[in-house]
């Protein structure tokens, strides 16, 4: 494994567990090893030498308890954890379509137009298509995509998913989705 790769792996797995040990010194301790698998004295080694890279960047903070090296996610390693995520998000497809489209509609304000910019790259990239100006449609199932890419730009209160049996125009759609 990359040491890029590393670092955000750890970076993810830290958004999602909040907190986690090396468990270097404490051999009962939580095992962040058990996520990486690594085979040698010299594996263990570049995990902890990545965290202390992350900690010199400032992505994580080390606090020492009982002997033992526990790591949470600062804010700018937060930040970072959700663009690896964004960057590698997709929408799951159904094996069997389910006869139903996804409208993801947002009006964001002119004050978040980075945002606004951010959300329909996202959400190209993910796979839906534009059904018009602030509209985008797809026939899988992607709410909590959605809800992570609203979170990640601020503005999940500014974005609706609709799901419809009927949409009109949909037949070229049909097409690009391989339905």
């Amino acid at each position: 494994m990359k040491k890029q790769e590393r670092q955000e792996m750890i970076l993810n797995i830290l958004l999602g567990a909040g907190v986690l040990t090396t468990a270097i010194v404490a051999p009962n301790a939580l095992q962040l090893f058990k996520y990486f698998h690594p085979k040698s004295r010299r594996g263990k080694w570049e995990i902890k030498r990545s965290f202390l890279r992350l900690e010199k960047k400032g992505f994580v903070k080390k606090k020492i308890t009982n002997g033992e090296d526990y790591y949470t996610l600062t804010l700018l390693g937060s930040e970072r954890a959700k663009k690896y995520k964004l960057d590698s998000m997709k929408i799951e497809h159904q094996k069997k379509w389910d006869k139903k489209w996804r409208l993801i509609m947002f009006d964001i304000p002119e004050d978040k137009k980075m945002a606004r910019r951010g959300i329909n790259l996202v959400l190209k990239k993910l796979g839906c298509v534009q059904y018009q100006k602030s509209v985008f449609i797809t026939p899988f199932p992607c709410k909590k995509e959605i809800d992570f890419v609203g979170e990640c730009f601020g503005v999940r209160k500014y974005i609706r998913v609709i799901t419809a049996d009927e949409v009109e125009g949909v037949e070229p759609l049909k097409k690009v989705f391989k339905l």
